[in-house]
């Protein structure tokens, strides 16, 4: 079923207790229109590697390596995305799926035993791995997984074909999150070169932007972090400023009037 839609206006309230004197006051709210990436998909994978050789840039603390990595400024490449459906010959879908496929590739890092942050890089990998070594010793992962959409996850033939319409336009994209470990009993390193056994797990997320009508009771509170300020101006006048408003005015104010 398609998501409904509707105009984001109007306001309303509701009584709320006061937990200590039991005393009922209204809390006012209004419909507010928000844009925020909403997942419509996500699958997670994982695979390990034996014989990963890593490059140390720095020399760890104990000559070891701690076995959770930090893997920062992941990127995704050569990103595909597919209608993979089944049809009939006259086109009418029978199987409704997506394709999904593209590459990870992740900085990595690692901490020694006296928690300082060591950037490695890949430079040896066995064959026949969907593992890779980026152009600057990045961790990289190829994926190719088939999606499809039945049961809670299903989609009528209509709104699926839409769906292909905004993937045909570009409006989605795909976010890769990973975690990777090491051979907690072959973390040691030899004149700054690790080789050892990785783990990874990765998840991939089908998402894109959209605009959600939400009530709301207002901004949220930007809090003023006091310090001690001195002389003159600073000392006298400053203080006594009030701290602006970093939220734009509504259009209209709650009692319907608009702002001038």
């Amino acid at each position: 079923m398609p998501l409904p839609t509707m105009p984001c206006m109007g306001k309303f309230s509701i009584d709320v207790t006061n937990a200590e004197s039991a005393a009922q006051s209204p809390m006012n709210f209004f419909f507010e229109c928000i844009k925020v990436k909403k997942v419509f998909d996500e699958f997670g994978l994982r695979d390990c590697v034996e014989g990963i050789r890593f490059e140390l840039c720095d020399k760890p603390k104990n000559g070891e390596i701690e076995p959770t990595l930090i893997l920062r400024n992941c990127v995704l490449k050569n990103v595909i995305i597919a209608d993979a459906s089944k049809r009939s010959s006259n086109g009418y879908l029978i199987e409704k799926r997506l394709r999904f496929s593209g590459k990870c590739c992740c900085e990595v890092y690692g901490k020694d035993s006296c928690g300082n942050v060591i950037r490695m890089k890949v430079t040896e990998l066995p064959n026949g791995t969907k593992f890779s070594i980026g152009p600057y010793g990045e961790l990289c992962y190829s994926f190719n997984v088939r999606r499809e959409y039945v049961g809670p996850n299903s989609i009528c033939p209509e709104d699926f074909e839409r769906l292909l319409h905004f993937i045909e336009e570009g409006r989605f994209e795909l976010q890769c999150l990973e975690e990777a470990i090491i051979d907690d009993e072959n973390n040691e390193t030899c004149d700054e070169v690790l080789t050892t056994s990785l783990g990874l797990f990765l998840v991939v997320k089908f998402d894109t932007e959209v605009q959600l009508c939400v009530p709301v009771t207002g901004y949220c509170q930007v809090l003023e972090d006091e310090q001690n300020i001195e002389e003159g101006f600073c000392e006298d006048v400053f203080p006594c400023v009030s701290f602006p408003e970093f939220n734009p005015p509504q259009l209209f104010s709650f009692n319907g009037d608009a702002d001038s």
